[in-house]
């Protein structure tokens, strides 16, 4: 299929991986399991805005992967199976997402409460960082709840949205709001630390994740 059509809509690739669990000290023992992943490839079309660059498809499919026995790459954070990279450059969403590309990893998409407690603790004390979570405009009617940019992660009603019970709209979402952010407040407050939504071109920090399953799956 032409990479044009593969830009023009929401891509879905669903791969089986069996992977070897490896222990650290955030996790229970993991077993091997089999698991299966989708990834949304998102453009300006699914999110009713121009923050949105055309990327090369072949941009969207990284080579390499997340070795579980090895070391993170230099710079890069580890945590269970996955290494993250914390984006010092203030970028608009889709220049974001670029960048993470750039580097063979996605925006952040957590799978556990822990391991978005313990990734975001390490973004940029008293800013915002965008992450990999949207509210599709075009979606409003039908879904409250925002996607992360693949599937199988945490219900994303649960992470720390600054009013709680999660709504979309007390939340910052409107048609020119689609991305979600993480802000982390200083270490005295940790518990201010919330999720909000921005307008995608708003220039803020970012984290990637380079995870062995996403990374296969997008091959």
């Amino acid at each position: 299929m032409p990479a044009e059509k593969h830009r023009r809509r929401c891509c879905k690739t669903t791969m089986s991986n069996h992977i070897r669990g490896v222990s650290y000290p955030f996790d229970p023992p993991i077993r091997s399991f089999e698991f299966s992943v989708r990834f949304y490839n998102w453009d300006y079309k699914d999110l009713g805005t121009t923050a949105f660059e055309d990327i090369p498809f072949v941009a969207r499919l990284p080579p390499t992967t997340v070795n579980q026995t090895e070391q993170c790459p230099d710079g890069w954070i580890r945590f269970a199976d996955s290494c993250y990279w914390i984006e010092t450059e203030m970028l608009g969403f889709a220049k974001a997402e670029r960048k993470c590309f750039e580097k063979q990893s996605t925006l952040f998409v957590a799978n556990s409460l822990e391991e978005f407690d313990a990734v975001r603790g390490h973004s940029k004390e008293a800013y915002f960082s965008w992450i990999g979570l949207v509210r599709f405009t075009h979606y409003e009617k039908s879904e409250q709840l925002p996607r992360w940019q693949t599937e199988g992660a945490i219900n994303p009603a649960k992470i720390n949205w600054l009013i709680k019970p999660y709504k979309p709209l007390v939340n910052g979402w409107t048609q020119f709001a689609n991305c979600a952010a993480s802000y982390k407040s200083p270490a005295a407050l940790e518990s201010a630390s919330y999720t909000f939504f921005y307008p995608c071109t708003y220039l803020l920090y970012s984290i990637c994740e380079r995870n062995s399953t996403i990374v296969n799956a997008l091959q």
